[in-house]
């Protein structure tokens, strides 16, 4: 479960979106700008427009806070590396000041960057920080804050009884009649009116932690307890709005009845998650995770290890930030399932996977807390790799011989370069003319003369009419289809229909199979972003083809590249 988003959400209060022209933007007033920041946070080229106007008009007035919040914008407007550069700039203007709301605000960004970049020593070292400037000043909003990144970490990462305690310490603060008080006076005088949906969504964000607390320590009947209160403020404060409350309470969910083994009821909210996710930035190897996991485990086998593979994809290609101990699941999983096949070479690819995700949750707890209780255990893991690859080897019986000579190795390092520059040349010739040809795409028609077929004309168009529905349909991207089983499907024979699309298609059946998973795969990866995120062997189970290898073959023979060349056009784009 990751939860680095609701952290920074708690500090702005979403209002209706609406784009405006540079020249509105430089007429708003100073309340209207922040204002206006709020809606656009993330878009970044329009964020950090907004607060450079506000920093500038800061730097005119010489009004030191004026341009600390200008800055505190601009460092939630782009990457954690730029935005840190920002919250020097935020904690530098301020440091000796006793604002209630700087230096603290300072620290904590810093501390949310770092926390992103998974440095957990140094996001807990600024947030103490911040925290001691927020007790200076009696920010009681920032120490809440604080306490929540705290309890967040401390469940997942270290002592869960300790958390849940800290959270209930948390929760009374909140609650306390002073608070709101203290809230009023800690927020500047344009922000009030937003207090009270400030104030209610803390409630609920809140409750959310109570369920998160008893979801790890696997108290279900409480987890959904809370869960049950946090629905009710949801649905009464927000019944219409897509927003990341929702998001997290769908993610909770989602794990909770797959830990409880309810998985048609975790499947509900993994679609509701992945519908309310877009524009979130949600975590979607999570989503497609456990839509493996619950589909596997509730007996769809097939469909399952699809899902899983696809958020092993993801891990795959570089989406090793926000790693969790119980990322070990997915791995684990595969692993079971290769292990029942017998398939010693994917064990040990799932192994050396875990060893990796072990090396990574090591890395990024290294002087979090002592008491991390970790169930990847790496001489166990060695252990049982090195069994798997003692069998394999009893079973292949094959060796690897090796000993290439340097000179060789540079030649061929040299060659290939130069082949691989003349291949991107040929490739980007061939890729521009697949868009011209895409956009003047003409109309598919068939023969007009088909009495040569010794075939009824009637049969003739029969089949066509029916090979247009199953064209619609996209029943070509069904793996198992061959001419025998389409032939079937559409009450004919197998030489009928091979010989109507040889007419009618110029091509054969292979080809003609072929031509609508690749044309399926082109439009796919140009209009659907999700696609582009996916590995090629993904891409190649979503179109129909059983490896990447026929798939990569195939789109090579329709479009002379590969698709790896075409997704790297596409990413530019």
């Amino acid at each position: 479960m990751h939860f680095k988003t609701l952290l920074i959400l708690l500090f702005s209060i979403s209002v209706s979106s609406q784009e405006l022209s540079n020249i509105e933007l430089l007429s708003l007033e100073d309340e209207g700008l922040l204002e206006y920041f709020e809606t656009v946070r993330h878009d970044s080229l329009q964020a950090s427009f907004v607060a450079s106007i506000y920093l500038q008009r800061g730097k005119q007035r010489s009004d030191t806070i004026m341009m600390a919040r200008g800055f505190d914008r601009l460092a939630q407007s782009y990457s954690p590396y730029t935005n840190i550069k920002y919250t020097d700039s935020v904690i530098a203007l301020t440091a000796r000041s006793k604002h209630i709301t700087y230096p603290a605000f300072g620290y904590i960004l810093k501390a949310y960057n770092y926390d992103k970049l998974d440095q957990f020593k140094k996001a807990n070292e600024y947030s103490y920080i911040a925290y001691n400037h927020a007790l200076e000043v009696g920010n009681l909003s920032q120490q809440l804050y604080i306490l929540e990144a705290f309890i967040f970490n401390k469940v997942v990462w270290g002592n869960k009884k300790e958390a849940l305690a800290l959270q209930q310490k948390r929760h009374q603060l909140l609650m306390s009649k002073t608070y709101l008080k203290k809230l009023y006076l800690a927020t500047r005088e344009g922000a009030r009116d937003s207090i009270d949906g400030y104030y209610t969504k803390q409630k609920t964000d809140s409750y959310l932690s109570f369920a998160i607390c008893h979801h790890y320590l696997g108290q279900r009947d409480s987890t959904k307890y809370y869960l049950d209160i946090a629905k009710d403020l949801i649905d009464t404060n927000w019944p219409n709005n897509i927003n990341a409350m929702k998001s997290i309470y769908y993610e909770i969910n989602m794990e909770h009845f797959y830990f409880k083994k309810e998985y048609d009821t975790s499947l509900k909210y993994n679609d509701s998650l992945a519908n309310n996710s877009e524009g979130l930035n949600s975590n979607f190897r999570n989503i497609v995770f456990f839509k493996g996991m619950s589909l596997y485990d509730n007996g769809t086998h097939t469909v399952g290890l699809k899902y899983l593979k696809k958020a092993d994809s993801i891990f795959e290609n570089g989406a090793r930030l926000n790693v969790q101990p119980q990322d070990n699941l997915l791995f684990e999983k595969l692993k079971y399932h290769y292990s029942g096949l017998n398939d010693y070479k994917n064990q040990i690819k799932y192994l050396n996977k875990q060893l990796l995700l072990d090396s990574l949750l090591t890395a990024k707890t290294r002087g979090f807390e002592t008491d991390i209780v970790r169930r990847i255990e790496s001489p166990t893991l060695l252990k049982e790799k090195q069994e798997v690859e003692f069998k394999l080897a009893t079973q292949t019986r094959k060796s690897k011989q090796q000993g290439v000579y340097i000179v060789l190795i540079f030649v061929v390092i040299i060659g290939v370069l130069l082949w691989y520059i003349h291949k991107q040349k040929i490739y980007k010739k061939r890729y521009h003319q697949l868009l011209v040809m895409q956009q003047n795409k003409p109309e598919v028609t068939g023969h007009t003369q088909q009495g040569d077929l010794n075939i009824s004309e009637e049969l003739i168009q029969d089949i066509l009419e029916r090979l247009a529905v199953f064209e619609k349909q996209k029943k070509y991207l069904i793996p198992e289809v061959s001419l025998q089983s389409l032939s079937k499907d559409l009450h004919t024979n197998p030489n009928y229909l091979s010989r109507v699309i040889n007419f009618n298609r110029d091509k054969n059946f292979s080809q003609y199979l072929n031509d609508l998973r690749i044309g399926y795969a082109l439009e796919a990866l140009k209009d659907n972003p999700t696609f582009l995120r996916y590995s090629i062997k993904a891409i190649a189970l979503e179109c129909g083809y059983t490896n990447a290898t026929s798939f990569s073959r195939a789109f090579y023979k329709q479009t002379g590249f590969y698709p790896s060349f075409y997704i790297k056009q596409l990413s530019k784009i």
